[in-house]
């Protein structure tokens, strides 16, 4: 991904790859949501929250290293 994320998307991204399974998903912000959706890092879960993807988790990755 070349074009950067804003600083609140970074931080839910964050704070979602660090949950678990079992817990209740993150709820964001309708423009964070709506950013992490467009680029593919967040999806919808059936009860109402989100859920980091495969893509999201690579993201984090490598703003961590």
């Amino acid at each position: 991904m070349t074009e950067r994320l804003s600083t609140q998307a970074e931080a839910a991204l964050v704070e979602l790859s660090e949950g678990t399974a079992t817990e209740q998903p993150l709820m964001v912000e309708p423009d964070t949501r709506a950013e992490l959706e467009k680029h593919g890092l967040i999806s919808a879960t059936t009860h109402g929250g989100f859920l980091i993807t495969e893509k999201g988790l690579v993201y984090v990755q490598k703003m961590k290293n």
